[in-house]
């Protein structure tokens, strides 16, 4: 019976216990909190300790940190939230306390960018939601990213009737390159556009170029070309330092790149978000008479003979820019100005992350 008694008396104490928690928990529960102005009596970080550690880690004039939750986080024009203190509430429809922002709520104007056909990131956005793909590149989220590519294409030069073609193009099976990425910060840690590293998910184009592949390099900074607008914009590069720089000049090309009054066509434009969308054919046009997929133009460079029966032959079998990148980098691996030899040959062209050219 005493054992009995120890029990109940056991079970009393730490029903009390329990109780006197609950109350602590919810102490004042009968005073209810005032959510009918933007600065609410509800105390977000009270359950959210996390994202208040981050934002008071940023540093002063990091983006957002100046914003209370209430203006991501119930502000949607198109949501009807919770209010009222008790006297005369309103019940929330789509949302009863918060909601999930849309990035392009407030950042309209860079939907506009990141969808123009100049984007190098569009295809990303476009495969995925547009809060998943600005939280990719603007948040310290870890990250995995596969890059799909064709393991290599193959095509053979052949002389026909004294003039070169390029034929039977093909793209021969998937190379999947995984990237790992593991910045530091969290969802709410947004980065600014000037800190973001191109190398630190594109590592596998910076091996590329190390090695040998992704554009021919080239010295070359002067001549009447870059005096005329190309301000070096001519592949230079150090394979042996590849740095942001070192994609600046082609993937984030803008009006200072070039001299006053030269406006180049599918260059110099602004209308992109982060980064251009750049091909050999962008600069080295070789005949304006030709239309390719893109419809793009240029001043003519090159227009000879054998460089336009290749290009023609291109066109013909309906090479969009990106293969024809790769017949250029397969005459052109060394340099703009060194060429593979004329003559019946078969390419094969690996792309990144290990660049090599197979001519037979």
């Amino acid at each position: 019976m005493k054992n009995w008694i120890t029990v109940a008396l056991v079970l009393s104490i730490i029903l009390s216990i329990g109780a006197v928690s609950v109350l602590a928990l919810f102490g004042e529960g009968h005073i209810w909190l005032d959510i009918s102005t933007s600065d609410n009596q509800v105390s977000c970080d009270k359950c959210h300790p996390n994202i208040k550690e981050e934002f008071d880690a940023m540093p002063s004039g990091a983006p957002h940190k100046d914003k209370s939750c209430e203006y991501c986080h119930r502000s949607d024009p198109s949501v009807n939230y919770a209010s009222g203190d008790g006297n005369g509430s309103t019940l929330g429809r789509e949302s009863h306390a918060a909601s999930i922002p849309n990035c392009t709520m407030c950042h309209i104007l860079d939907v506009g960018n990141i969808t123009h056909a100049n984007e190098t990131h569009f295809p990303l956005y476009n495969k995925s939601t547009s809060n998943e793909a600005c939280v990719l590149c603007h948040t310290g989220f870890d990250k995995n990213i596969v890059f799909k590519r064709p393991l290599y294409v193959e095509y053979d030069i052949v002389n026909v009737s004294g003039s070169y073609e390029v034929q039977n193009f093909s793209q021969i099976s998937i190379n999947s390159t995984l990237i790992e990425v593991k910045p530091t910060g969290h969802k709410h840690t947004w980065v600014k556009q000037e800190n973001l590293s191109c190398l630190g998910c594109h590592s596998d184009v910076k091996i590329a170029l190390e090695n040998g592949g992704h554009v021919p390099k080239s010295g070359k900074t002067q001549g009447q070309q870059a005096d005329n607008g190309h301000m070096g914009r001519r592949h230079d590069f150090d394979r042996g330092n590849v740095t942001i720089d070192s994609c600046k000049a082609c993937h984030l090309a803008n009006t200072s790149d070039f001299n006053s009054g030269y406006q180049h066509d599918g260059h110099a434009q602004l209308d992109y978000h982060a980064a251009t969308t750049e091909h050999c054919y962008n600069c080295h046009d070789y005949s304006s008479s030709v239309t390719y997929c893109s419809g793009l133009g240029c001043h003519d460079i090159l227009d000879t003979g054998d460089h336009s029966e290749i290009v023609g032959s291109m066109a013909s079998e309906g090479l969009c820019l990106y293969e024809i990148d790769k017949v250029c980098l397969g005459c052109h691996s060394n340099s703009p100005t060194s060429a593979e030899s004329f003559g019946d040959k078969h390419f094969e062209v690996y792309t990144e992350p290990n660049t090599s050219i197979d001519v037979t």
